[in-house]
């Protein structure tokens, strides 16, 4: 009778309160979808108007700076076409420049004409252009003279922008840039135009048009470079949108022309103008929608964003955003969709709410009766779980569960004697395996809330200074996290149950008071809380030497129970030792971590050109060893680290730099051939300004003896252009930035003949080691005749015996040691024939490995870290052997340490903070790793993983400037396939 009763609440209770509740959610429910498709419509037309913002805007200003570029360019304006066609190349990369760009041209006063494209993916396009086989680029040139055309013809180039055809066009003499609209906004201006969206007269494509005119040299031809670009992005975006039966999405510009449309194609056949190919744009006013035009008014002369209008009975939504185009100009983004398709939604969520409440009705009914059921049966249940914890096997069953609250409560005491038995073994066991500091500390924590049933607690550690207790982590019961900004509490604040606790070194409890709470600065905790506590209970935490080293706080929302203060204060003790331990270590972890950071922040503070290189290789290191270990198949399957290898990786990654705090910033950050501590050009330049004085001596000498005349004028002027052109040409060749030719080195060398007169003595007022390097040489008498040029010998630093490698040294080193530390010879490094670093430099620049080897074979690492020395030096090892300082092969290197040289390599090329070069594209960094790969300098297999895992873009997406990062088809740089 008391089951069928019981059966009988159940599911009246059940029912009821969901009929209640079903009934509040649906009316709920469907009034918040109806708010919803309002915020969603909000929603789309804010995104879609910051992503055709942002694209339009960065389209624009890449246009603007490459036409303003070409526009100072001298070949590009040139007025004649040999000349304009050497500009090809350098107009066909900076089309590649933006996804969008269609063309780059330049027209000038004189009708020439010269653009170049890409080769459409339009078929019909392609047969118009007639253009031969690999043709990847088109150029169309116009030259007129006199009005008359001398040139009209296709020129195609390859990917390469190599020229692989020519074919003259007599038809595309129709064509005068000086009636295009751009180039007569353009011409008029002072400065970048950017144009209104049109139809392109070739591609029929609607875009717009950056101009920009010549300014300088290039004015007086009245020449214009414009960069064409489609707006095929939003397009596409507005194209992809559903907005129900009859709804669309509009993109139309200020004139009423239809930019994109959802459902209507919006270039159509111009039946004004004779021609099949003449086109046109769609004006608002043709669209099948006919209250849009009405609905766009109201928005553009009051600002509406919202419109409701009946049109044929028929209620539509209009939702309008402007995109803005320059200052006073934009685009109006529009979306239309009838009110009923709106309404449909909400319609359709409310009838599969209530299918899903009938369901859930009738399966809790059916689930409460079988319940109830099983509730009659528990005492068979009870007895084999006390049989069990007879027998010490404390596996998880189901717990008893019985209306009779005299069994129910035997039931629960069995339960939570089971429970406290396994929770004291499984803190034991926990204790003893758990290494990180924060989860044992979590862990700790929710075994002693469970073990004693309380609903929260919060642990308390004592602060380094020893005056406070700082709450390091707060757990609710059930593995859940407090989420409570607990405050800390100064242990000579007496008065608080944990200061208490702490003083009597035992577990006190209390009941709650919110005055004791508020000074413990936890007034408001039950919020925080499923329920309010009632009780406090504090138990301090002793280590070994009974030194205070934490409070545990447990909060009970019931009545707190004697026994288990006790039994409180029987856990925590164990667990105070175990922190201690834990808290030991993790400070020495942290002591080496920062001292790690210090001193890869002191290698990149040392350099600005390299700061952030000992930070990026590390984070590209592991997730190259990330991509390994994830992988299934292929080389790397059976690939897999372990948190102590982890800890490996990341020691090496930060520190695989460490010897360059050895080198000198003078020659880590030579940017000048001259540059040590100074740039030397300087003493150069003053020499030439005393060649330029001796000239106006002698000319004013000889003026007073013989008198001024035209010979003598037309000889100083002579000799001081000389003077100018000679310094001018050291300059540029000191900047390395060149290739030095053998007619540069003997123009460097027939110059440093010439002489000037020293009456100085130089070998007073310098250093000692200086002034024992010139004595190598005896003293010449003054007045001296120098060379103005000259690789003297106190130019020679010799090589320290320190400095030396022996051939059988211990850490297996094989590197060419230059015979001199530095030879700072004038013309030596003048002739440097590239960049500006001798071998000298460049060997004490690769000496860095040598010493990063050196300091960490000297420190005591742990077992597992003891390969550091390994994964961190052999970054510039290569697989064929001819990497340094050991030349290592591949299968003599760790696969960590052929991942870190890949991170090196790949940052190095990408890096954008170095003063002797730009950060390459991805796609350029990429092509030069393929190059590498295939000459055995890094692992082949790691580069595909490196490819085909992503690595490469997720790292670029992290730290490379957006303008670095172009499109990329991984195919084209994999390993063994035909275009890498």
């Amino acid at each position: 009778m008391r089951g069928r009763s019981l059966r009988t609440y159940l599911v009246t209770v059940n029912v009821g309160l969901l009929l209640v509740f079903g009934t509040l959610i649906g009316v709920l429910g469907y009034n918040n979808a109806i708010s919803g498709i309002d915020q969603s419509t909000n929603r789309l037309i804010e995104w879609m108007t910051l992503f055709s913002t942002n694209r339009i805007q960065d389209t624009v200003e890449s246009a603007g700076e490459i036409s303003e570029i070409l526009s100072a360019s001298a070949s590009t304006i040139n007025n004649e076409e040999v000349h304009r066609l050497n500009a090809v190349p350098i107009m066909i990369e900076s089309l590649e420049q933006g996804p969008d760009f269609v063309s780059i041209y330049v027209g000038n006063a004189e009708g020439d004409f010269l653009l170049v494209r890409r080769m459409p993916d339009d078929e019909t396009l392609q047969a118009n252009f007639n253009a031969p086989e690999g043709t990847a680029y088109i150029a169309q040139s116009l030259d007129r003279w006199n009005e008359r055309i001398f040139a009209s013809r296709y020129l195609y180039f390859d990917a390469a922008a190599f020229l692989i055809g020519a074919e003259d066009r007599p038809s595309y003499v129709e064509y005068d840039p000086r009636r295009r609209g751009w180039y007569r906004e353009a011409i008029q201006a002072t400065s970048t135009i950017t144009t209104n969206p049109y139809v392109f007269f070739t591609t029929h494509q609607i875009g717009m048009t950056v101009a920009t005119p010549a300014e300088g040299i290039g004015s007086h031809l009245g020449a214009v470079v414009g960069v064409d670009f489609t707006l095929d992005g939003i397009r596409n975006l507005v194209s992809g949108l559903q907005l129900g039966s009859r709804g669309s999405a509009v993109l139309i510009a200020q004139d009423g022309s239809v930019i994109a449309h959802s459902e209507i194609e919006t270039v159509v056949p111009d039946t004004s103008e004779s021609g099949a190919d003449t086109v046109r744009q769609l004006q608002a006013e043709e669209l099948p929608n006919p209250g849009l035009p009405a609905a766009l008014d109201r928005f553009r002369q009051q600002g509406t964003p919202r419109v409701t209008s009946v049109v044929d009975d028929v209620t539509w939504e209009y939702a309008f955003a402007s995109i803005p185009l320059s200052e006073d100009n934009s685009l109006t983004l529009a979306l239309t969709v009838e009110r009923a398709d709106l309404m449909s939604r909400a319609y359709d969520l409310l009838k599969t709410g209530g299918i899903f409440f009938a369901f859930l009705l009738l399966c809790s009914t059916l689930a409460i009766i079988l319940v109830a059921q099983f509730l009659s049966r528990p005492l068979s249940k009870l007895q084999e779980n006390t049989e069990a914890v007879m027998r010490f096997e404390f596996e998880e069953t189901e717990p008893v569960r019985t209306n009779i609250s005299d069994i129910q409560h035997l039931a629960d005491s069995i339960e939570s004697m089971k429970d406290t038995i396994r929770r004291f073994l499984e803190i034991s066991s926990a204790i003893a395996a758990e290494k990180d500091f924060d989860r044992l500390s979590e862990r700790l924590l929710d075994e002693i809330i469970a073990t004693t049933h309380t609903e929260a607690g919060i642990l308390y550690l004592r602060s380094d200074d020893g005056e406070r207790l700082i709450p390091h982590v707060g757990r609710l019961d059930k593995k859940r996290d407090l989420i409570f900004p607990a405050s800390d509490i100064l242990l000579t604040q007496r008065d608080t149950l944990v200061v208490r606790s702490a003083r009597d070194e035992n577990a006190e409890g209390a009941e709650v008071n919110e005055h004791e709470l508020k000074l413990m600065g936890l007034n408001g905790i039950g919020d925080a809380m499923d329920e309010a506590p009632a009780h406090l209970l504090a138990a301090p935490l002793f280590n070994r030497q009974n030194y205070l080293v934490g409070v545990m706080l447990l909060f009970e929302t019931s009545t707190l129970d004697q026994a288990l203060v006790r039994f409180t204060e029987a856990m925590v003790g164990s667990a105070a030792i175990s922190l201690e331990a834990r808290q030991l270590i993790a400070e020495q972890k942290e002591l080496f971590e920062s001292f790690i950071q210090l001193i890869a922040s002191a290698i990149d503070a040392k350099s600005p050109y390299t700061g952030g290189h000992c930070a990026r290789v590390p984070e590209l290191t592991k997730m190259l060893a990330g991509a390994a270990e994830e992988t299934t198949e292929g080389p790397f399957a059976d690939f897999t680290l372990n948190p102590e290898d982890w800890e490996a990786i990341h020691v090496a990654a930060w520190l695989h730099d460490c010897g360059k705090v050895t080198t000198p910033e003078y020659v880590v950050d030579k940017a000048t051939k001259l540059e040590t501590i100074y740039d030397r050009i300087h003493e150069i330049r003053m020499r030439f300004e005393v060649l330029k004085r001796d000239v106006q001596v002698d000319y004013y000498r000889r003026v007073a003896e013989e008198g001024d005349c035209e010979a003598i004028r037309a000889e100083r002027d002579a000799a001081l252009t000389q003077l100018d052109d000679d310094f001018a040409f050291i300059a540029e060749c000191n900047e390395g930035g060149e290739f030095m030719s053998d007619e540069k080195i003997d123009r460097i060398r027939q110059i440093a003949t010439r002489t000037w007169t020293r009456t100085l003595d130089d070998r007073i007022g310098i250093s000692h080691e200086e002034k024992a390097r010139k004595d190598r040489e005896p003293a010449r008498p003054l007045p001296a005749k120098e060379p103005l040029l000259a690789d003297r010998a106190d130019h020679l630093f010799p090589r320290p015996e320190s400095e030396t490698l022996a051939e059988n040294n211990p850490w297996g080193f094989k590197m060419d040691v230059p015979e001199l530390l530095y030879n700072r010879g004038e013309v030596h490094n003048l002739t440097i024939r590239r960049g500006t670093l001798t071998d000298e430099d460049r060997y004490k620049i690769n000496e860095h490995i040598v010493q990063t080897i050196k300091m960490l074979d000297q420190l005591p690492f742990p077992r597992h870290l003891n390969h550091v020395p390994e994964l961190a030096g052999g970054h510039h090892e290569k697989m064929d052997g001819t990497g340094y300082p050991k030349r290592l092969k591949g299968t003599d290197m760790s696969p960590v340490a052929r991942m870190m040289a890949i991170a090196d390599i790949f940052e190095a090329l990408t890096a954008v903070d170095r003063p002797y070069k730009k950060g390459k594209t991805l796609s350029e960094a990429l092509r030069i790793m393929t190059f590498m790969v295939k000459d055995a300098h890094v692992d082949a297999d790691l580069f595909d993983l490196f490819l085909t895992s992503g690595v490469y873009r997720l790292y670029a997406e992290r730290f490379m400037e957006p303008q670095q990062i172009d499109e990329v088809d991984i195919d084209d740089y994999r390993p063994g396939t035909e275009a890498a």
